[in-house]
């Protein structure tokens, strides 16, 4: 029998020990074990049985064991498989017969749980004074703060507080070890804050809720009657510096503290949460908390941003329900971003006791991020419900933080200057949104690469947009740019879109007075960014002009004003539906020439396939036409296409038209998605083979103007055939829709009324044949953009740089490789990238909302809640799929998608019978919009970022287009 004979032994002594990180005290406490007797057996305790009540040790138990064995100290070690020793202590009684048996502990366990069964079996329990300078935890804490210097041993500072209105039940020093829990936490604070105050607590152990929960319920009734209280979790791997556990455990409001009944289960509903995330530790506490009254705003607050760790508080809120729980359970979020360092006296009203309360906070934990869950009563009082680290980014750099408030500085000064008066514009103030008029966050998204950015630009956004305008009858507003760029996030600029809509033939005096009115009511309504051509501008004659001026009016217009804007209007409608026949010809023929200059420009890289600088100076050629007979002719028919939606739209709020009448009508419309659709049901049928598919629709990408993104005869993934043809087919879809003569006659006379130049038959030819020419023409021109991307990306990598390097370069900078040498340009280029690659790191770390109003938006970040524009009017219910958490080749049958933006290159997305479609960025008459209500497909198109965000968490939606509801299945 290993360890001698046990008829020589009298006094056998037994001590247990985790042993990881084996030290000084470790050494004490066995020695002084070997001291008391003849025989001493160390028991090493399993790596499950410490995980019960403590994180699992760094050394595993082989590791652990082997040390113990080397001691002199210890005869004998064995294996503990629970951190209650009597299994162990029961064989060692039997082995050793009448011998003395004594168990040794250290003095930090003054209450022992499992004394009773230890003496019946005999045994007599000592204690060794427990040796204060070193534990575990200690050394790592020392550790970490030898290495970074971040961490504070707030076990340590929160010990041996006993705090008056902060009752523990039955009280211990055996959690030495352990980072504070959510309990030790607020019992170290509580007496230090001024500024805000944490609720009257009881806090108990899940032993002690086995041993005495009669008692502790008699405890809770005493302390919390007639006050309703929470019962909430506080777990000691809940609030680590490692891991948060943050939404894996539940606290139960309005509890009756003489409710035995419900107090019990709420108590044991948190322990069953432990048990469900295998915490079976008999240590974890279980909070009881007076509930907070009257909440006016409750909420989470960080004081870094999650994802990059920049100094903002971020606080998420709910200012609607009177609950406290409502933002951790995901049911109400609005968020409000808050630069840390700015005056205070900036700080919104509603934030300023909280801000100061974080304030304090912060300065008795310093150089941490901190998760903060708090309430504001009527009174504007601030009650902290739990403070823990945030476990992601937790090292805070002085000198990044200096750099982004430098960046930011920087960008309020651009602010400053693109918002000052100009002899060619009018209007002394500006504001830039990221969804007005060519809707960069749609187009290109909210933080896009600098080559996407610059693409739009030269294409689209420098000029070609008001060149297009103005050829229209609107004032020439050249040289104005219509794009700005703050940070990493593309804005238009809105004085400047406003005044483009301006017709020609207005007077100064009405340009000026509507330029006001327009500025006035976004500043009041920002959620309609999205819609100002339907909602805040006047940019055609409609039916509905009449009603809708009365709002003029009230603004302080007067009637010969408006009547100056009415006639203006109409002369500008008549004369453009009137010569839209011919127009969209031309326009629709522009198109058609840029099919000569891509064939053209095929031969010339066939014969030169090598030559960086050719493959450079045809996508300089591809571009320039690509603006002259692609965007300049699409911005003119997407101009139509606008005002053909707005005279349709108009006809139904009139009452002219039913619903009925404007689905079926936008129904029948083919575009380029309808016979992307019906092609790829052909595909699937074996009817068209893959490379006459791709012949056709090869060029598209998902990210129109990203050189990372893959086209779709560079990604096979987009036509896979492992479904049946897609219900939304265009064949199966499209109707010969019929007007019948009753409803021709009934518009006609609507026409005359309004002094229309052309019948309703003219009307709706217009309106299907501009939506029809727009989506051609924009098929046409990314066929020319996504030829020119290509040869960007080849005479790259034939230059060393890959696609994502060359995101970073812009237009002009690509072009010196026409002019430079090879060498020359290489290191051009590798500087520029650099350089960009270290700003977007910056960047990216920037907040910035959707609508800059003033200098103050670059500091106090707020979002609104935008108004969906809701296509169709019918009901989808199912599951969600986020495209931008997810490969392309996911199953999205009968699924309802959610994408950022409407990108043309998603039009794949129609071929896989989704339920609905959900876009953060877009507008009613937005590419998606279009292609959802000739599907008839179910979409909630622009719901902004509050909205999406929201709905990013929900597994399934029910989305009621009829009801205009969106509504999260839980």
């Amino acid at each position: 029998m290993e360890g001698g004979d046990g008829g020589r032994i009298k006094t056998v002594v037994y001590s247990s020990v985790v042993a990881d990180l084996f030290h000084y005290g470790h050494l004490q406490l066995l020695e002084y074990a070997k001291s008391l007797g003849d025989y001493h057996i160390c028991g090493v305790i399993t790596d499950e049985a410490v995980e019960s009540y403590r994180r699992k040790p760094v050394a595993n138990l082989q590791e652990r064991k082997a040390i113990i064995s080397s001691l002199n100290c210890v005869d004998e070690v064995i294996i503990q498989d629970n951190v209650n020793p009597t299994g162990n202590l029961r064989k060692i009684r039997e082995r050793y017969g009448d011998a003395e048996l004594i168990v040794v502990y250290g003095s930090d366990w003054r209450d022992i749980p499992w004394a009773d069964s230890i003496e019946q079996l005999g045994c007599r329990i000592v204690q060794h004074p427990y040796y204060e300078r070193l534990s575990d935890f200690k050394i790592i804490d020392r550790l970490m703060k030898s290495y970074k210097g971040k961490f504070k041993d707030f076990k340590d500072f929160t010990s041996y507080f006993k705090v008056k209105g902060f009752i523990e039940f039955n009280h211990k020093e055996i959690k030495k070890t352990l980072i504070s829990t959510k309990a030790d936490t607020l019992k170290a604070l509580q007496p230090l804050l001024k500024h805000s105050r944490i609720e009257k607590t009881l806090v108990f152990t899940v032993m002690d809720w086995n041993e005495k929960r009669e008692e502790i319920l008699l405890r809770i009734k005493k302390e919390f009657t007639p006050n309703k209280i929470v019962v909430r979790s506080s777990a000691i791997n809940e609030d680590t510096l490692d891991s948060s556990m943050a939404g894996c455990f539940d606290s139960i409001l309005n509890v009756s503290p003489d409710d035995s009944v419900k107090v019990k289960e709420s108590i044991n509903w948190i322990i069953d949460s432990y048990k469900k995330l295998n915490l079976n530790n008999l240590f974890n506490q279980i909070l009881i908390q007076l509930q907070t009254r009257d909440i006016e705003i409750s909420g989470v607050l960080f004081t870094r941003t999650l994802d990059s760790n920049a100094p903002y508080y971020v606080i998420n809120y709910d200012d609607h329900t009177g609950l406290s729980d409502t933002v951790t359970r995901g049911v109400e979020n609005k968020t409000i971003r808050i630069l840390k360092g700015i005056d205070e006296r900036d700080y919104p009203d509603k934030f300023s006791g909280l801000l100061t309360a974080v304030h304090e906070i912060e300065e008795i934990i310093p150089d941490i991020g901190l998760d903060i869950e708090f309430a504001i009563d009527r009174r504007g009082e601030v009650s902290i419900f739990q403070v823990r680290p945030m476990t992601l980014n937790t090292e805070i750099n002085k000198g990044d933080d200096d750099e982004l408030m430098n960046r930011i500085k920087a960008m309020q000064k651009r602010f400053t200057e693109l918002s000052e008066e100009r002899s060619h514009i009018v209007g002394g103030r500006n504001y830039f949104g990221d969804m007005p008029d060519w809707n960069p966050a749609e187009i290109i998204g909210n933080n896009p690469n600098y080559l996407d950015y610059s693409l739009y630009a030269h294409i689209i956004m420098d000029s070609i947009w008001h060149e297009a305008r103005s050829s229209q009858g609107y004032i020439n507003v050249a040289p104005a740019r219509l794009m700005a760029r703050f940070g990493n996030k593309p804005y238009v600029d809105i004085r400047n879109t406003f005044n483009s809509f301006i017709p020609a033939t207005i007077s100064k005096k009405l340009h000026k007075k509507l330029i006001s009115f327009y500025m006035d009511k976004l500043r009041s309504n920002p959620e309609l960014q999205d819609k100002v051509e339907f909602e805040i501008l006047y940019t055609c004659y409609d039916f509905s002009f009449d009603s809708r001026s009365k709002e003029l009016l009230d603004y302080g217009f007067t009637v010969d004003e408006i009547d100056e804007l009415k006639a203006s209007l109409l002369q500008l409608t008549n004369n453009l539906i009137k010569n839209s026949g011919k127009t969209i010809e031309e326009d629709i023929n522009a198109a058609h020439e840029m099919r000569k200059v891509r064939d053209e420009v095929d031969e010339i890289i066939k014969r030169n396939h090598n030559s960086p600088r050719d493959m450079i100076k045809q996508t300089h050629r591809l571009l320039d036409d690509c603006r002259i007979h692609g965007t300049l002719p699409f911005s003119r028919l997407a101009r139509l296409a606008f005002i053909g939606k707005i005279l349709l739209k108009s006809l139904a709020s009139e009452g002219v038209i039913n619903k009925e009448f404007y689905n079926s009508f936008q129904n029948s419309v083919n575009t380029v998605a309808s016979e992307i659709s019906n092609d790829f049901s052909r595909y699937r049928r074996g009817e068209l083979s893959r490379e006459e598919f791709l012949e056709k629709y090869g060029h598209l990408r998902p990210g129109t103007y990203d050189i990372t993104s893959p086209r779709y005869d560079a990604n096979p993934e987009l036509l896979k055939d492992g479904s049946t043809p897609a219900p939304h087919a265009a064949e199966d879809q499209k109707t010969d829709f019929q007007i019948d003569d009753e409803i021709h006659d009934r518009i006609d006379e609507v026409l005359r009324e309004h002094a229309m130049e052309f019948n309703s038959r003219e009307l709706f030819m217009f309106i299907k044949s501009s939506l029809e020419a727009r989506e051609y023409s924009k098929f046409e021109f990314t066929k020319s953009l996504s030829d020119a991307i290509e040869l960007i990306a080849r005479a790259g990598e034939l230059l060393g740089f890959t696609r994502e390097e060359l995101a970073q370069l812009d237009v002009e900078s690509i072009f010196l490789c026409e002019k430079e040498n090879i060498k020359h340009t290489q290191d051009i280029w590798r500087n520029i990238i650099e350089s960009r690659n270290h700003e977007r790191i910056l960047d990216e770390k920037i907040q910035l909302p959707p609508i800059i109003f003033s200098e103050k938006d670059f500091e106090i970040i707020s979002y609104y809640s935008a108004r969906p524009n809701f296509i169709t009017h019918k009901k989808a219910e199912g599951e969600t799929v986020n495209l931008g958490d997810v490969e392309q080749d996911i199953d999205l049958n009968e699924k309802i998608v959610l994408i950022e933006s409407g990108d043309p290159g998603y039009d794949w997305i129609f071929t896989r019978n989704i339920a609905g479609l959900i876009t953060e960025y877009g507008g009613i008459a937005s590419h998606m919009a279009i292609r959802c209500a000739e599907f008839e497909i179910p979409a909630a198109i622009g719901c902004g970022k509050v909205i999406f965000n929201n709905l990013k968490k929900a597994p399934a939606i029910i989305l009621d287009c009829g009801q205009g509801r969106i509504t999260q299945v839980l």
